[in-house]
Parts: C-alpha cells; sequence; structure tokens
C-alpha cells in the first residue's frame, strides 16, 4: 500500500510540475509575442532612444524680396556649438579653443563642459562659418556642431511694419514673417548619433542624417526703389514737423498691389530693442492696416462718390452754404464761418465745404451711407494677406442722430484705417471696382519653381465707370487749382484731396490735435498709384493742404523719377507743351457738338455730366493753362 501510494504521489507531482512548466512556456511565449509583435515598434524606438540622440539641423529660412527681385529679408547660415560632456578627454583643450574662438568666460565655460550627467551642452549661438573652421583646426574630442541661420535684413528699417521680425527660435513675430510663417520657415532636419545610456558616442559610431526641407521664397507687391524713397520722404516729414507720427500708402489701384508703405518712427530690424517689449510692439505695428483714425475731409471723396452713384448729385449741382448747418437744434460749422455762398458740385469738393457733404449725407439718409460703407470694404475689411487688418468704426445704425450723419458726410465721427481708405478711394478713381489689397506676389521653391501666384481680385463694382470718371476729373481741378495745389507737379496729371481732421480723446475734441493728410492719384485719366500720407499732430502748421500735400508731391515725383525713360520723356514732352500751353476758353452757352469740335482740334478731351442740349458749366475753368490731353468736363443743362 505504501508502495502504490508513493508511486502515485510522485506521479501526481510530476504531472504537476510539468504543467506548471507548460504554464511559464506558455506566459514566455506570450510575453515574447507581445514585446516583439504587439509592442514591438514602440520598444525598438525606446531602445534607439538609448543609443541614439537627435540633433536638430534647422532649415534656411526663405528669403523675402520686392518685385524686382531686390533682396529684403535673408538668412545666414550660422553654426551653433555643443560639447558632450562624457566624450572630453582635455578639458582645458576645450575650454581654451572655445574661449578662443568664440570670446566665451573660461570659468562658464570649465562648467559646462565638465557637466557629466548630460549628453550634450549648448555652448554658444550662431557663429560664422569662419569660427567653426577655426575650431576644426584643433578640434578637441567631444566639440561638435548644429546648423542654424539668422536672419539679416538688408536695409535695417526698411520696411519694418509691413516684413515684420523673427524671435530666436525663427519663428515669424511681426507683418508677413508672421502671417507667411509656416511658408518661410521649412522643415527642420535631424542628425542621429550613436550613443551610450550615459550619451557618450560610441566608438566606431555612425551619424544618420535627415536632410531639412528649407522655406518658401516670397515675391512681394513692393517697389523697392519708391519704398526707399517714400522712407526717406516720411522720415523727414515726421521730423520736420515733430510729429507723432507719419504715415503713408502707395498702391496701384488697378490691381490692389501695395507698392509702398511706412510709418515713422520705425526701428532697425536687425537691432530689435527686445528689452521694452510694449514699446517693441507699438513700433512694429502696423497703423496703415490696422488703426482707424477719423479721416477728415479726405472722406469726402467717398460721400461725393455715394451720392452721385445714387442720382442724388451730379457735377452740374449746386449747393449754398451760410457757414453752418443747425441740425436737431445743435449748430455744425463749416470751416469757413463766414459761407461759401452758392457753389457747385466741384466747387465743394474745392473748398472743402462742410455744408455740401451734410447735405449729400442727408439726402443719402443713414442706411444708404452704410451700405456703401460695407461695398467699400471699410466695415468689413478686404482679407489682405498681412496680419492685423482693422476696419472702420461706425456708431450702430440705431443710434446715428441727423448731427452724427452729417458730421459722417465730411468725415467725422467716423475713423477708417489708411488702407481702408486708400483702397476705397481707389476704387472711386479706377473706374469704380473695389480691387483686394495684397503685399505677395509669389511663393517661389529653393528650385525656383513657382508654387502660388496671386492674381488681381476685384471684389465687387461699387460705383458706375462714368461716375467714377467725372469725379476723377474734378479731383485733378482740385489739384490744378484748388485746395489741392501744392500737390502738383508741372507736366503730370495728379487728382487728389486734403483733409485736416481734429483728434478726439475721450469722446472730446482733444484741443490743438489734428491729423493733416492728402490724397492723390496719377495719372488722373488712368491711376496707376494712389498715395495716401497722414501726419499725425503736427506742431505748427496742421492744415492738410499746407503740411501734407506737400510731402506727396514729393512722393509723385520721386515715383515719377523712379519709373524711369519713360517718365522722363513724358515729362520732358510736356515741359515743351508748357512753352506753347493752351488757354482754356469758355465753352458756356455752345452746344455739345461746337464744344466737342473745338476741344477735340485743341488736343482736348472732354467729359459730359447732365442730359442738356448747351453747355452751363464746365471744368477747368475759362482763362486757366492747359496741356495737351487734359480733360474738361462739361457740364449739360
Amino acid at each position: 500500500m505504501d508502495v502504490k501510494y508513493t508511486s502515485f504521489s510522485l506521479r501526481k507531482r510530476l504531472l504537476a510540475l510539468i504543467v506548471l512548466v507548460i504554464f511559464f512556456l506558455a506566459l514566455l511565449v506570450g510575453r515574447l509575442f507581445y514585446l516583439q509583435v504587439i509592442c514591438g515598434k514602440s520598444l525598438q524606438a525606446r531602445a534607439m532612444s538609448q543609443w541614439l540622440r537627435d540633433l536638430p539641423t534647422k532649415a534656411i529660412r526663405g528669403t523675402i524680396t520686392d518685385r524686382n527681385g531686390v533682396v529684403l529679408a535673408s538668412s545666414v547660415t550660422t553654426y551653433d556649438v555643443y560639447v558632450r560632456p562624457n566624450d572630453v578627454k582635455d578639458v582645458d583643450a576645450v575650454v581654451g579653443v572655445l574661449a578662443r574662438v568664440c570670446e566665451l568666460d573660461r570659468d562658464k565655460l570649465r562648467e559646462k563642459v565638465t557637466k557629466r550627467g548630460l549628453s550634450e551642452v549648448r555652448i554658444t549661438n550662431n557663429i560664422s562659418q569662419a569660427q567653426m573652421q577655426a575650431i576644426l583646426n584643433d578640434y578637441p574630442d567631444g566639440i561638435f556642431f548644429s546648423q542654424t541661420s539668422t536672419r539679416n535684413y538688408a536695409y535695417d528699417d526698411l520696411l519694418t511694419q509691413v516684413l515684420g521680425f523673427v524671435n530666436a527660435d525663427g519663428d515669424g513675430q511681426a507683418g508677413l514673417e508672421a502671417f507667411y510663417n509656416k511658408y518661410l520657415k521649412g522643415v527642420a532636419g535631424v542628425s542621429l548619433v550613436e550613443s551610450d545610456i550615459k550619451g557618450k558616442t560610441l566608438d566606431n559610431s555612425s551619424t544618420y542624417y535627415i536632410d531639412p526641407i528649407d522655406g518658401l521664397n516670397l515675391t512681394l507687391t513692393i517697389d523697392f526703389q519708391i519704398q526707399k524713397a517714400v522712407e526717406e520722404i516720411m522720415q523727414n516729414c515726421y521730423l520736420t514737423n515733430g510729429a507723432k507720427a507719419a504715415t503713408a500708402v502707395v498702391l496701384n489701384p488697378q490691381t490692389g498691389e501695395v507698392v509702398a508703405m511706412t510709418t515713422k518712427p520705425s526701428f532697425d530690424l536687425n537691432n530689435i530693442p527686445r528689452d521694452d517689449v510694449s514699446a517693441l510692439m507699438q513700433m512694429v505695428k502696423n497703423v496703415a492696416v490696422s488703426d482707424a483714425y477719423e479721416p477728415g475731409s479726405t472722406f469726402k471723396v467717398l460721400t461725393t462718390a455715394m451720392a452721385m452713384n445714387e442720382g442724388l448729385a451730379s457735377a452740374n449741382s449746386y449747393f449754398y452754404c451760410g457757414g453752418c448747418r443747425i441740425v436737431d437744434g445743435v449748430k455744425i460749422n463749416c470751416h469757413r464761418r463766414t459761407g461759401h455762398g452758392s457753389q457747385s458740385m466741384y466747387q465743394g469738393l474745392s473748398n472743402s465745404c462742410n455744408c455740401v457733404f451734410m447735405e449729400l449725407a442727408s439726402r443719402l439718409g443713414v442706411n444708404t451711407f452704410y451700405d456703401y460703407c460695407t461695398r467699400f470694404g471699410l466695415t468689413t475689411g478686404f482679407g489682405v494677406d498681412i496680419g492685423g487688418e482693422g476696419k472702420a468704426v461706425t456708431m450702430p445704425k440705431s443710434m446715428v442722430k441727423n448731427g452724427d450723419l452729417y458730421r459722417m458726410g465730411f468725415g467725422q465721427a467716423i475713423a477708417v484705417t489708411p488702407l481702408g481708405l486708400t483702397n476705397a478711394v481707389g476704387a472711386v478713381v479706377n473706374g469704380g471696382t473695389l480691387m483686394q489689397p495684397y503685399f505677395v506676389k509669389n511663393i517661389t521653391s529653393n528650385s525656383g519653381n513657382t508654387l502660388y501666384t496671386k492674381t488681381p481680385t476685384s471684389l465687387r463694382q461699387v460705383i458706375k465707370p462714368d461716375v467714377s470718371k467725372t469725379i476723377a476729373t474734378m479731383l485733378e481741378e482740385v489739384v490744378s487749382t484748388g485746395g489741392g495745389k501744392r500737390a502738383k507737379v508741372p507736366g503730370f496729371s495728379i487728382g487728389g484731396k486734403t483733409g485736416t481732421a481734429q483728434k478726439y480723446e475721450n469722446g472730446a475734441i482733444a484741443q490743438g490735435k489734428y491729423v493733416a493728410s492728402f490724397i492723390g492719384f496719377t495719372p488722373a485719366e488712368s491711376p496707376e498709384y494712389i498715395v495716401l500720407v497722414t501726419i499725425d499732430e503736427p506742431k505748427g502748421a496742421y492744415y492738410g493742404g499746407v503740411v501734407a500735400a506737400p510731402v506727396a508731391r514729393e512722393i509723385f515725383e520721386k515715383i515719377f523719377e523712379i519709373r524711369g525713360t519713360e517718365a522722363s520723356d513724358r515729362l520732358e514732352a510736356e515741359r515743351r507743351e508748357l512753352e506753347s500751353n493752351i488757354t482754356l476758353p469758355s465753352f458756356i452757352g455752345k452746344t455739345l457738338t461746337e464744344a466737342a469740335s473745338e476741344i477735340t482740334a485743341m488736343g482736348l478731351r472732354y467729359l459730359t455730366s447732365g442730359e442738356g442740349r448747351v453747355v452751363t458749366a464746365q471744368l477747368g475753368t475759362p482763362g486757366t493753362m492747359v496741356f495737351s490731353g487734359d480733360t474738361v468736363l462739361l457740364i449739360m443743362d
């Protein structure tokens, strides 16, 4: 019995042992399956991380050029210096070469180099290739490099607010650098180095590279030569007038291309004042795009366009100014307190008579006036390709009283951005089409392939072409003989309007604080350039016609000069015509056939306004000198 029991017990134990072994084998197989199949990739990555260290290789940021290929912003290849403490065999040698070449403190270097617990320590940034080569000539064990790049702005403070800048990591922080950052930045590469778990490079180790993808390049609509001239003119304007700020916008109204844009004061993009962040952000803010201001009389161009397009006024309309209007018991003055008396639509523009534009605003009404503000893009924006686009500031329609509407008619109680006003007036004089403003023409790869091309985009037809032509002719006369004559350049056709606006602070008029402005375009018959100049709080003289118009004239003169042979030839030809200029006769009382025949024979052109058969008024004024190709506006009644 004992023998049998013992035998049975042994077999039982043996079986249990076999089952247990099988169980553990199953567990082992299952674990291996889990580790190799299910977690294989993850564990492989973890294992690699223990012997491969990734060292970033920054992509080269894309280049920014003007429309003609002039480099405005580029990236210079530099190198970051690292030390692998565990690979350093001679601390003194490493410290010595780095201190000498990089001009670094020896004690601080020694502290970094002897930090044995770290895989690598960054010593310094942005050394030149020459410095790297000097280190390589000695190259003690443990020093290595990572390629990077630094941003360089070729012309220091040129286009400060448009270009913007990048931070230490190469990311755009403002302007086009920020808006197009994802295209400019590129994709960083990686350098993988074999090392042990402590970060020490393995003997006979290999290095594996994943090349960076460099950033794309931007070609702007900006014309460098015009931009440079505008920068110089506006800097002088800012200093001469002791102004708080001075801004200029140059736009092609036919395409929407921003040709030049600047605000003074500015700063050197290669020497950014990072110690005062609030001051930095204020100076880098592109106020031409973002900040709304009361435009004053320059807005009268838009009010004219609204009323004439609605058929509420025409070039042969007449108005009366007694020096003020009483609106809901409140007196609103014209700038000429004694009044302008009876005057035509053109005279109202030329004299900048507030009473005329109060009347036009009254005829339009709140709903129509606000509708046009939307159609001109003032209250909606244009989708311009730069950050911070602002919109017009208007009162809620439900709160607008008659007095408010009347003031809006002559450019008060409403605020617009400089770009918004420039583009809207551009639509008034380019045939009536609102274009989308833009800064970037093309995006290209480093291989030269064009990846994107911006085509001019028409947003909408705002006013009729014939209304546009009539207003352009009237505005040309404003510059020739009216309030904008300080913007006139002999031999060239320029139209425009002056503006002087009182500033408001805390809801009340700020005594002695004004914004002087002028908006003009050339050639008047088919504008290629529209220029806005605003001078914020000039000291001394503050009227737009006195302060801003001469600055605009300087810009026009530079544009004509820069345009080269074509412009020079035209200027010379028209100067010769000055010697045999035409004294404009009166066509009043003549039929259209008679007037047209005389005008054509003199080498002039004409436009008509009205449905009558007889000329009752005209622009230009009889007795003034005109030149071949000029346009006469005949008012028929």
